[in-house]
């Protein structure tokens, strides 16, 4: 196996970090480039390339025929900054062309099986993943879950936290500024390339812990908001596949300190 994240092999100026994961031999290889300078594009996927703006005048610039990247940007980045998050819109757009779905989840293995984490924005997605990997579970991927048919791939070794939760768990790191947001890095152990898909788990916020799973099916709803790759239609056959998982709703209200025992009443109702 070689070193790669999101179901690609990454060559060329990829980032040299453990934060990338392992992908089986003769996973499709993308080649990236790095570049100091200014790019001023617009945020566009088409059949043949993309170009998708970054902060701070900074874009990418994909190649569907080459399977490239460039990355430019106006201060070199870091291996760990390019493996996360700057890897993730790169892997989206790739995989997309290799007929993948690429959603803006995260991802967790329970009993073997890989659950996507699916929600709206700051529902508490990576908040829930932390508890997950702090109940011993295996995080797959942060903010970017791939499949490839019931195959769902990992990520980069690290969940990105913000400050109200970070304060919660003691391994986190501060990072400053990294991507468009400060953040706190909580680093991950290793995972398998890919785990089937068993169904996807939907948090949200209440006045009291409830967790419940909707009818097969009940995900279409779920998922279809978090496409990764703007407008640009997951091919039926994918999407379906994916809508037909169940979808295990997780609400919880505001408060950390009764998280771990939220995330056990959880793992009982994956597990049944």
């Amino acid at each position: 196996m070689k070193p790669g994240a999101y179901g690609l092999r990454l060559t060329g100026d990829a980032p040299r970090s453990q934060l990338l994961t392992q992908v089986v031999d003769g996973a499709p290889i993308v080649t990236i480039k790095r570049s100091i300078g200014r790019a001023e594009v617009p945020n566009v996927v088409g059949e043949a390339t993309a170009t998708v703006p970054l902060i701070n005048q900074g874009a990418l610039e994909l190649n569907r025929a080459d399977r490239s990247a460039i990355v430019t940007t106006r201060a070199p980045l870091t291996d760990d900054e390019l493996a996360h998050p700057y890897l993730a819109p790169i892997a989206a757009v790739h995989n997309h062309w290799l007929g993948r779905a690429a959603f803006h989840a995260g991802g967790v293995v329970v009993d073997g099986k890989a659950w996507g984490v699916i929600g709206t924005r700051e529902a508490g997605k990576s908040t829930l993943l932390a508890a997950l990997d702090d109940a011993g579970m295996v995080v797959l991927a942060d903010d970017l879950l791939v499949l490839d048919g019931e195959k769902a791939f990992s990520g980069p070794r690290t969940l990105d936290l913000r400050a109200e939760a970070a304060s919660h768990f003691a391994t986190t790191r501060d990072l400053g500024v990294a991507g468009a947001r400060q953040r706190w890095r909580l680093d991950l152990g290793k995972a398998p390339p890919f785990a089937p898909l068993a169904g996807w788990i939907v948090p949200q916020w209440g006045e009291q812990l409830k967790v419940w799973r909707e009818p097969g099916a009940a995900a279409a709803h779920h998922i279809a908001p978090a496409r990764s790759v703007g407008a640009i239609a997951i091919a039926p056959t994918a999407f379906m596949m994916a809508a037909a998982r169940p979808a295990v709703v997780f609400e919880r209200p505001r408060n950390l300190t009764a998280l771990a025992s939220g995330v056990e009443t959880l793992l009982n109702e994956l597990a049944s």
